[in-house]
């Protein structure tokens, strides 16, 4: 198969790290990976160029004659960070798939049952934003109500036109348009980002009842302080600090956070080792 030209990119500024290249060393690393043609290539480096990824000069060649040389640009880091948060989004699904294939436990957390009916209302938020999945979940919701709606935080375009009843209360989880003490619970799927995450938790606790649930689910959360710089922690820390719209959290930093607002907290795990934290309001 052909490779994508952000991928031929990928590889040039990953050739360039390190050393100046001339367009024949840049052609030669791509051997075997890709095989532009030798009059397209020119072309792609200096619509990289022009953005910022590469940037070359004339320098004296070993023999005499000046040849170009390039070298990385300034806006070549945020594009392989960018690809880098690519590949790990492409490795948690694949490690999702693996999981789901093969359910266990990760932690001796109790295990998580699943809730029964629900007197009251219900608010429903995901993080980074409502997914196809979300609407599965939902509809479980519904069935545990006894209220005909539940309710939903943020751009609900893909609720449109599926026969859910439901209503909007608003754009951010930190400004629900809804009065003090309105629902019995709160189902958080996903993590708010850690800037917002303290103020959210606030908002939450406002508008839930006296006795309120608070689930928050946490699909990729680690408990186990790392030991030894290994690919697997360095994908975990880098979800964790650089791309954490992921959904990788620190397990024990997050229940700390949830802990300081809702001290009556309990941590559960479900069969795929998925993590919820459930807290209450007193």
């Amino acid at each position: 198969m052909k490779p994508a030209r952000s991928e031929i990119i990928r590889r040039i500024l990953l050739e360039l790290n390190g050393r100046p290249s001339s367009i024949y060393d840049i052609l030669y690393s791509l051997s075997g990976y890709a095989d532009p043609r030798r009059t397209r290539l020119p072309k792609l480096l200096k619509a990289m160029e022009d953005n910022g990824l590469v940037v070359s000069a004339l320098q004296p060649g070993p023999l005499g004659p000046y040849r170009r040389m390039y070298e990385i640009g300034p806006e070549a880091e945020s594009h392989l960070r960018e690809s880098l948060k690519s590949s790990i989004e492409t490795i948690l699904h694949f490690y999702d798939v693996y999981r789901r294939e093969n359910p266990q436990k990760m932690y001796d957390f109790t295990e998580f049952e699943h809730p029964r009916k629900t007197k009251g209302r219900i608010l429903y938020a995901a993080f980074p934003h409502l997914k196809t999945i979300d609407l599965d979940r939902i509809r479980e919701l519904s069935l545990t109500s006894d209220n005909s709606s539940i309710s939903v935080v943020g751009p609900d375009l893909i609720l449109r036109k599926t026969g859910i009843n439901y209503d909007v209360v608003g754009n951010e989880i930190t400004a629900i348009s809804a009065d003090s003490k309105t629902f019995s619970e709160i189902h958080l799927h996903g993590v708010p980002e850690k800037e917002i995450l303290p103020e959210a938790l606030i908002e939450c606790k406002r508008v839930l009842m006296r006795k309120g649930l608070l689930r928050m689910h946490a699909s990729f959360a680690f408990f186990n302080e790392p030991q030894k710089p290994t690919i697997e922690e360095f994908i975990r820390i880098t979800s964790c600090e650089l791309f954490p719209e992921l959904g990788v959290v620190e397990g024990e930093q997050l229940g700390n956070v949830i802990a300081h607002y809702f001290p009556n907290m309990k941590i559960y795990e479900t069969s795929l080792g998925e993590v919820i934290f459930e807290a209450t309001k007193a």
